[in-house]
């Protein structure tokens, strides 16, 4: 899979974007603030209506504009689609190949896409809710029967809760209680199995980028004991709830916990550690989804020389390379960037939002 080309327009500064990136790496280089992050920013978007910097639209809109574009060409297995994102307060309107787009799931999983950044290390320092939408990004890709699950059990909790909320009834509340725990046992299981995929190859990237300590990771599945349901953990928690007024154990309350030398790694890494951490965790997320769907996925690597040394950086962008995604960089310079990996490479330099070929 490809973006074979990339627009954009009223997209924070950059006011009007036309490429055609590199099939194998893209350098953005300029100077902070030129509008490199952005660049990136909008491939992101294109996917999933959303950036790993921002979902609000004021945040991601130029200033004076009233809506903001992105479009892109997807070329797999030889065959274009053409993608586009429309915001604005009014709404958002997706687009393939020209026609309105049915949903947002459909649209983003014809461009997966896997940013490393400077905040990636919120994976590992985070709540616990990056890690499940790291679980449930990889879920979506790679089990067809986790997104209809996972809409089920959403739809479930809302309405249990809100019997909660308004003290309902033995019976209703019984009724969603039963289905909760059926869509819920189903995230689960989508869920363990993505781990138990994961974690050989995560343990492969741990060794390479982190060899000077041991790392490891553990699926806490959101309610005690291996054996119960979620159903008689619910009905144990009833007293519970009745005074929380929400629904207590489930897969929302899911962990992925990481240790660093058998040690919890929010407590014991430092912020390089935990970027390698992530980093690996991400990279295993990119192999997994190429062995398991053999499709592959846009890789966005955003200044990732911050807070590693060279070696460590350079050893990252090596495997980034190994997986033959096609990968989008920034950096200040061109000699700031290790491209020896590749061997094609596009540049483009960045300045106050305007990208020109370069090189």
């Amino acid at each position: 899979m490809q973006l074979c080309s990339l627009s954009a327009h009223n997209f924070r500064l950059i006011e009007q974007l036309e490429i055609e990136p590199g099939p194998q790496v893209t350098l953005f280089w300029g100077q902070n603030g030129a509008g490199k992050t952005s660049i990136l920013e909008t491939v992101d978007f294109l996917s999933r209506g959303r950036s790993f910097r921002s979902r609000r639209l004021d945040a991601l809109l130029r200033k004076g504009a009233r809506t903001l574009t992105v479009r892109g060409t997807v070329r797999e297995a030889g065959v274009p689609t053409h993608l586009g994102i429309e915001k604005s307060a009014r709404g958002r309107v997706l687009l393939c190949n020209h026609h309105k787009a049915e949903t947002l799931s459909a649209h983003a999983a014809r461009l997966p896409v896997v940013a490393l950044h400077p905040d990636s290390h919120r994976l590992v320092q985070g709540g616990a809710r990056y890690r499940r939408n790291y679980l449930d990004w990889s879920a979506f890709h790679v089990k067809p029967d986790f997104l209809p699950a996972w809409r089920e059990y959403s739809r479930c909790l809302r309405q249990r809760n809100q019997v909660l909320r308004t003290r309902g009834g033995m019976q209703e509340m019984q009724a969603w209680t039963q289905r909760l725990a059926v869509a819920g046992e189903r995230v689960d299981i989508a869920r363990s199995s993505i781990i138990d995929e994961i974690k050989p190859i995560f343990d492969t990237y741990g060794r390479k980028l982190l060899p000077e300590a041991e790392s490891a990771l553990r699926y806490l599945r959101g309610w005690p004991g291996e054996s119960e349901s979620l159903e008689a953990a619910l009905v144990h928690a009833r007293s519970r709830e009745r005074r929380s007024l929400a629904t207590h154990w489930g897969p929302h309350r899911a962990e992925l916990a990481l240790s660093l030398n058998h040690q919890p790694a929010a407590q014991v890494a430092s912020r390089g550690q935990q970027k390698l951490l992530a980093m690996s965790l991400l990279l295993a997320q990119v192999a997994h989804l190429q062995a398991h769907t053999r499709r592959d996925c846009v890789v966005l690597l955003d200044d990732i020389g911050a807070e590693l040394d060279r070696d460590h950086a350079g050893a990252l962008v090596r495997e980034v390379a190994a997986l033959g995604c096609q990968a989008f960089m920034t950096a200040l310079a061109p000699q700031d960037a290790d491209l020896q990996a590749w061997t094609q490479a596009r540049m483009f330099h960045v300045k106050h939002g305007t990208c020109k070929p370069s090189g």
